[in-house]
């Protein structure tokens, strides 16, 4: 599996050439090639690695309503994450300003059930009133009446877990902590999953 890295916080300037007038999905394509553009542009260690053969390609760029910033999703190739590291110390330059890479491990969490693997139109669950994120108890998260008191906090994926430690320490964060012992888990098998080293993977 090749590296994926997002960049966070990156100013709207980056895509005001952008032609929004068109569908979304040619928006969307747009904004795409002008980030890989600009990217290529301003980054010559990438530009040279990508002009024979190696991976770099935007997978998502998401807006965050709160304040208008962008962060962008990338998948490349060992040797351009490598390059980026060594040469550029972890930083990617785009438009007039650099962004400091973090490694992207994805993957699927139910808001439905809060299990990892699938997504809540795929939930085998569906059919059932939902798990909360933060109590456990059987209805939406957006309406927990807990929500903001994390002294009541407990997730119901790990109570569920097969490892008892899991089970044991189930009250110590929420389903949607990132610290979760489940989740925490499954971003060591995507790492040990990951191709980080290999400069022939293109």
């Amino acid at each position: 599996m090749l590296p994926k890295v997002s960049l966070h916080n990156v100013l709207t300037d980056v895509l005001e050439e952008v032609d929004r007038s068109q569908n979304v999905d040619d928006v969307r394509k747009q904004e795409k090639d002008l980030v890989l553009l600009k990217v290529l542009s301003k980054n010559p260690c990438v530009r040279n690695l990508h002009e024979v053969g190696h991976t770099l390609e935007v997978v998502y760029i998401n807006t965050n309503a709160k304040n208008q910033l962008y962060t962008i999703g990338l998948k490349v190739s060992p040797a351009i994450r490598l390059a980026i590291v060594q040469h550029q110390q972890g930083n990617i330059y785009l438009g007039n300003s650099r962004y400091q890479f973090r490694d992207r491990f994805h993957f699927k969490h139910c808001y439905h059930c809060q299990m990892l693997g699938h997504i809540s139109l795929e939930c085998p669950e569906k059919d059932k009133s939902p798990a909360c994120m933060y109590c456990m108890k059987n209805h939406k998260s957006s309406t927990c009446p807990v929500r903001k008191d994390i002294t009541k906090h407990c997730c119901v994926r790990c109570l569920a877990s097969k490892h008892s430690n899991d089970a044991e320490s189930h009250k110590s964060h929420n389903a949607g902590d990132q610290n979760c012992p489940v989740i925490l888990r499954e971003i060591n098998r995507l790492k040990e999953n990951t191709e980080f080293i290999s400069k022939n993977m293109m």
